[in-house]
This record gives C-alpha cells, structure tokens and sequence, in this order.
C-alpha cells in the first residue's frame, strides 16, 4: 500500500491536506476536511468460489499483469477484507458492487442469481447498480433478485415498460462522514436484447438521463457518483459529455485500472469553490480477484461552506489465499455449493496444454466448435465471440470448469445456409469456427471463406450449427430458418470430452482477422 500514489491540487489548499495526512485526520475539529472510502467490485459473474488463470495466458492480456493468478478471489475471503477496512475506516466506507455479479458459475446457472445475493447480502454490501447478466433471467426473477437484496439498488435508464416507473431506485442521497451522497446507476443499453428487459423493461439513453439528473443531484449533494456499468470508454466519454459527476465507478468492459483516471471538466462549475473539476474512474477487473479501494478527500470552503473534491488515490488488494474466510459467508456459499457438488465436482477429462489465446487463434473456442459439430455431424459450426468466457487450463478437466466456460445455458441449433449468406455473415459478425471452416477479413472485407478446403459457393447449401444466442441475434434478422436442438451446448462439449478423453488445444490460423 506504500506504493500508493495521492493525485490532489496544489498550493494552499494541498498543505493543509498534507497536514491533515499527517494527523491522521479525517475530519478535523472545524469540519473543513472529510474523507470516504469506496470499496468496488464489478462483473464477479458467480464467482464465489476461489479461481485460477491459466499459466499460458497472453503475456499482453490484463490477467498476465497480475501479481497472483493462482487461487485468488472467493467472495468469503473478499467478506474477511472488507470487514478489516470498514474497521480501518470506522465511518468513512461505502461498499458498491457495479454489476454482472452472475452469469459465469454453476451458482448462476442453478440459482438465478439467487445464490449472489444472498453472499453479498452477508457480505454487507451498502448499493449497487445492475449489470446486463442479471437481465439472462426473467423480469420477475430481476425484481425477485432486487428485492432480496438487503442494500439498495440504483439504476437510473432501468424503467419498466408498463408504467413508466423506475426498476428500482434510480438515485439516492446518503451521508458518510458528514458528506452528502448522491449515488445513481446507470446500464448499458445493449440490456434491452437480454430476456428480462424484453420482457418488460425500458433502457433509456445512459447520456441523456445523466445529463438531465447531474445537475439535480449536486444541487442536493456534496458529491455526485455513478455506479456504472456502461464500459470504460463509455464512462470516459459519459465524464467529457456531462461534467459535474465527481467519481464514476465502472463495471461492463472487465477494465483492470490500477490507477485511478481523471477525465478534467471544460471549465469549472463553480468559480468560488476550489476542486479537483474533473471525474475520478474506477474499476476493479473481473471475478471478484481484487478488492478496488479509492479514498476521496473532499475540502470545505470557509467562506461559501461549500465542499468540493479535492484528492483521491485508489489501488487494487490481491484477493489471496492469505486472507482467511469469513464463516458466516462460507456457510452461505457451503448451503448452495453442496446440492450441486457431485454434478460438478466430476471429472469429465484431460486438458493435455492450456486452452488459450495465441494471436487470431482461440482455442477455448475452437474447442467449442469442433466439439460441437463433431457430436452433432454439421457440415461446419460457428460461435459468436463473448460467449466462451475462460480459458480452460492444463490438466483434469471437471464439469465445473465447463460451466464457468459455457455458463449462459445456450442450447445447439441447427440452420441451412447460402453460401452467399455464410460469406456475409462471416464478414459482418466475424465468428469464431470449426477447423474445416477457415476465413479471413482484411480492412472489413472478407477475403478468403474455404470448406473443407474448398472455395465456399454462393449457391452452394450449406449445413451449419451454432447456439441459440447466435441464431437469434444474427440468423433471424437473416431471415435464416434454424431449428432448436434443445440439447445445451455445455452439455454437448461435455460429451465430446468424455468421449476424447484427452484433448489438446488447437492453433491453426482457422480465422484471421486484420
């Protein structure tokens, strides 16, 4: 934590804030200095459990930079961390969570999200916003997972389609520390396409919502901050487009930011009050394998009695073996893990290498495919990027594993395809694919579609299978005929493996992309 460093205005102001360091004052005796600690998660995706990263990892990837890869993250470990900083901190701390905390583990893929909030709930969690994922379910298990949860949710583009009424809250002012709180949330809009919001829910434009509520909420406020979970790049533009939000903490992208950014306003929006002018972003990765902590100071001018922002620092706590689990969250976890720990728990064969990205290759996908139009005898099969979420690693191979690879219970579906139309959905959508199928995209434009090793023809018929999510997001507005297998494609991986024993990744140049 020496390693930390302090981002804060300079001059007068920034030798006060030393002094106050120094005392270890949070609020000194004329309540002109206040300081709030922001402990973050986002995208845990039903990670309760600890995990592992292959050790053949892209060296360039974000998980190559961290400092434990091994047997990190496990939200009763996590329970054990932020018990110790709320009493570091006695007062000062806010616990988020922004979003997608399921859909990803056997938890999610058996208990809807229901197993998540409950272990968030022991946790002791203080807000949170929603993430897309939570939307896989049903509208009335969303309303069902918001209201079992013991701290508020905030979501202000969520509102329901019948009644024009808000999800759930869309803000709320609270204190910490003698400062006045304004947290809202925001959702990414592509929510609209999963279930639960088709069946109901109204995905506003994240823009102009903050740009209508910012201005609201500081005059109600010391400090405005956004649980997001719209992705960094949106957060940053978000922080440009509407100045006035003060912290913005992000979820969605998976962004590993082991410092905080600072994205400056144009100009300040007050000239008698001295601050920081600009947002402060975080976010903590993925999986709930780091903690993200971010202490804001907040200064109190003496003539206007107003406060204004005027340091921050932030860092991200390894979640390791070393810290010891909370009993109380492991019982929870223990009561949902033990119905499902012998499915689970089986072995069902060996990797021989890791299942890792080189290059264009992705052989946790390609494994996919040809598992799958192995088993179900197509003439090629296609996936959709995103939907194959680890990387499996060397050595047994248990259905858990499988799971948390193939954690969305998308089932097999077969189609009939022009060839004319599979060069233009090769072109546009850019799968990955089985080994006989191999393209390439050069600048937007496909350049090469071989079968078998033969050129595709466009008036050829062509037998192909890919999952139920492709199929509705791509083949129906193709106006594209497939059938529903039924079969879920966890399943029909499972079987190939079985069926293999061994497999060994594989790194062929099937689709490149430039």
């Amino acid at each position: 934590m020496s390693r930390r460093r302090w981002w804060w205005l300079p001059g007068i102001v920034v030798s006060l804030f030393g002094l106050t360091l120094q005392l270890g004052i949070t609020v000194d005796s004329q309540q002109r200095w206040a300081r709030i600690v922001i402990l973050h998660t986002n995208d845990t995706h039903g990670h309760l459990l600890p995990f592992s990263y292959p050790e053949g990892i892209d060296p360039n990837s974000q998980e190559a930079q961290l400092p434990y890869k091994h047997d990190i993250g496990g939200i009763a470990r996590r329970a054990t961390l932020l018990r110790q900083l709320r009493q570091q901190f006695q007062g000062e701390t806010l616990v988020v969570d922004c979003g997608d905390f399921m859909d990803g583990t056997p938890f999610s893929l058996h208990y809807f999200g229901e197993a998540d909030i409950t272990a968030m709930n022991a946790c002791g969690y203080d807000y949170a916003t929603l993430g897309n994922h939570e939307f896989s379910n049903s509208l009335p298990q969303v309303q069902k997972l918001i209201r079992m949860a013991r701290f508020p949710y905030v979501c202000a583009n969520a509102r329901l389609r019948a009644t024009g009424t808000p999800l759930c809250h869309p803000y709320l002012v609270v204190e910490r520390n003698g400062l006045r709180l304004a947290l809202f949330g925001l959702i990414v809009r592509d929510t609209q396409n999963y279930r639960g919001a088709r069946e109901g829910v109204e995905i506003l434009d994240p823009y102009a919502v903050a740009a209508q509520l910012v201005p609201q909420l500081r005059q109600q406020a010391d400090v405005v901050i956004l649980l997001s979970h719209l992705g960094i790049e949106t957060d940053m533009e978000l922080a440009r487009r509407v100045p006035g939000i003060d912290v913005i903490v992000g979820g969605h992208s998976h962004t590993r930011l082991m410092q905080p950014r600072f994205v400056p306003w144009d100009k300040p929006l007050s000239k008698s009050v001295m601050g920081l002018n600009g947002t402060v972003i975080v976010q903590a990765h993925q999986w709930g394998g780091e903690l993200g902590r971010l202490e804001i100071f907040a200064y109190r001018d003496r003539e206007t009695h107003r406060w204004a922002l005027v340091a921050y620092k932030g860092e991200l706590i390894p979640i390791t073996r070393q810290i010891p689990e909370d009993p109380a969250v492991t019982r929870v976890v223990n009561r949902y893990w033990k119905p499902i720990a012998r499915q689970y728990g089986r072995i069902v064969g060996i990797a021989t290498d890791d299942f890792v990205q080189r290059g264009d290759d992705l052989a946790e996908y390609h494994l996919v495919s040809d598992a799958i139009r192995a088993i179900m005898g197509s003439d090629f099969d296609i996936q959709n990027l995103y939907g194959v979420r680890i990387q499996l690693a060397k050595g047994p191979i248990t259905y858990y594993d499988l799971a948390r690879m193939l954690p969305f219970g998308n089932t097999v579906v077969r189609f009939e395809i022009k060839g004319a139309q599979l060069k233009q959905l090769l072109e546009q959508q850019r799968p990955t694919c089985s080994a006989n199928l191999r393209y390439r995209v050069e600048n937007g434009r496909l350049v090469e579609a071989t079968l078998n090793g033969e050129p595709i023809r466009d008036d050829a018929l062509y037998r192909g299978t890919t999952n139920s999510y492709f199929a509705d997001r791509y083949l129906k507005p193709m106006n594209i005929p497939f059938v529903d297998t039924g079969r879920k494609r966890l399943d029909v991986v499972a079987e190939y493996i079985r069926q293999q024993k061994q497999i060994s990744p594989m790194f062929d140049g099937r689709r490149i992309v430039r």
